[in-house]
């Protein structure tokens, strides 16, 4: 495969700082002003020639973004509105005005972008995605026009671009590896050496069929150690004719269940996923179950879990919308969704089926979008939600926000950042605006998309929150 890469890190200009964007100066508020070294440090107009191989920066001391990271941790529940602000610089760090965390605006559209890449933004991909390599020394950014580019997560200067296809996830061991789907194939690529190589044909699993795809629509993830895959396969005209769970390790299917003619499946199915320990598949079927029922396997309808082996279907709830897979501070996997019917963030614990509430949603002063991701296995116990909404300003505490929220009855929340981002449903564009706020594996990261009050344009930028390492032990 012909490959393009857009390399984009200025090696002299890093070598003569001596040190990665820890040292910089830190701002307190408002508008951040790029001090002469954060401003030596902003990436150049991509060059008119790209390169065929990923360079790699010169070795930097590690260390926080900020300073000093230590935030005050926000536990409480007042309404605080976010400041009118000049968008931040790129890669300067400053503190949330509001809650006072370590934020940094990681992407430039107006220089990271390949010279033919017309996306008008650069995001995370996704809540549910994880976004940070084993390590954390990477971080994968999508251009809006489903384009990808490899970010040094230390310096926070964009790499390279990727030659990438959907759902690239990253390999939970080995840092430099991505894995990726390309129609019916499971491939892998090296980001040190820029070469792909093909980890399965799931086409040959099914002989005498055609296949479109095997995906998981977008929103799935690997078992945390990533060994299991809960994908699905759709046909020439993208309906769903079977679940699979495929086990990396041995390179096989272990479990398959068709879906032809099963009740249910001509309306749709949102995604499919596995959970973090591969125990459970989980399906997302667009057709609601009626209210006060569940549906079964013969019927399935709202979220459906299978056990691994794709067996004993059962509907655990009638209707969903966003959620993600997690760990409780037991290690028990669960998901953390909205819960319409009840209008609250719960959970659900994915064994036994028990749903409990976690915090109620007011919806008396307008909608609320929200997304959940609970990616942090190293900090099982904790997820992340992030919140949208049309209106500017804050009718509730959790509005156009990132917090984390404790897995547990009457568990603590922290308020992290205001997104600045404005989404009007009205706007096609609006749907990359989505904060879709993610989570590394320690909790230590958290990534997210805004585009600062640029309504119905798609000009949008990812932004950073770092915390410490021991944020949890400092709470009250």
């Amino acid at each position: 495969m012909t490959t393009r890469f857009s390399i984009l890190v200025i090696l002299a200009a890093v070598a003569s700082l001596g040190c990665s964007v820890c040292g910089l100066p830190l701002q307190t508020g408002g508008t951040p002003e790029p001090s002469e070294a954060a401003a030596a440090t902003e990436a150049p107009a991509p060059p008119a020639s790209s390169s065929p191989s990923v360079v790699t920066p010169p070795s930097l001391p590690s260390g926080p973004l900020c300073a000093d990271p230590q935030p005050p941790l926000i536990t409480d529940l007042e309404v605080r509105q976010a400041p009118t602000d000049v968008e931040p610089s790129a890669r300067v760090p400053f503190r949330d005005p509001v809650f006072g965390t370590c934020v940094v605006r990681v992407s430039d559209r107006t220089t990271d972008l390949s010279p033919d890449d017309e996306s008008p933004g650069l995001k995370n991909e996704y809540s549910r995605v994880q976004s940070f390599n084993a390590d954390g020394s990477l971080v994968l950014v999508r251009g809006v026009e489903a384009t990808w580019y490899l970010y040094d997560a230390q310096t926070l200067l964009p790499l390279a671009e990727l030659p990438l296809e959907v759902e690239p996830r990253w390999d939970p061991a080995d840092p430099d590896l991505l894995y990726y789907l390309d129609e019916t194939r499971l491939m892998a690529y090296d980001v040190e050496v820029g070469e792909e190589r093909l980890v399965h044909e799931f086409a040959n699993d099914f002989p005498g069929q055609t296949l479109a795809a095997v995906w998981t629509r977008h929103e799935g993830r690997p078992s945390a150690d990533g060994r299991y895959w809960g994908l699905m396969a759709v046909d020439e005209e993208w309906e769903a004719v079977a679940f699979l769970v495929y086990d990396l390790n041995t390179d096989r299917l272990i479990a398959h269940r068709d879906l032809r003619g099963v009740p249910g499946v001509e309306d749709g199915i949102d995604h499919v996923a596995i959970s973090p320990l591969g125990n459970y598949f989980l399906a997302s079927f667009d057709r609601y179950c009626e209210h006060g029922e569940l549906g079964s396997d013969a019927q399935p309808c709202g979220l459906m879990v299978y056990d691994r082996d794709l067996a004993n279907g059962r509907s655990l709830l009638r209707i969903i919308g966003h959620y993600d897979p997690a760990l409780d501070a037991d290690s028990r996997e669960v998901i953390i969704f909205q819960d319409v019917d009840e209008d609250s963030i719960s959970m659900l614990d994915l064994a036994i089926g028990a749903v409990t509430p976690l915090w109620p949603i007011d919806f008396s002063h307008g909608s609320i979008g929200f997304h959940f991701s609970g990616c942090s296995f190293s900090r099982p116990g904790w997820a992340l939600v992030s919140t949208y909404g049309g209106d500017p300003a804050s009718n509730t505490w959790m509005d156009h926000q990132v917090f984390a929220v404790e897995l547990r009855p009457e568990g603590r929340v922290v308020r992290l950042a205001h997104t600045n981002s404005l989404v009007d449903e009205e706007q096609e564009h609006d749907y990359w605006a989505e904060p879709q706020a993610s989570v590394n594996a320690d909790f230590t990261r958290v990534v997210f998309t805004t585009n600062w009050g640029r309504s119905g344009t798609g000009e949008v930028e990812m932004f950073l929150i770092e915390l410490p390492a021991d944020w949890t032990q400092r709470l009250p």
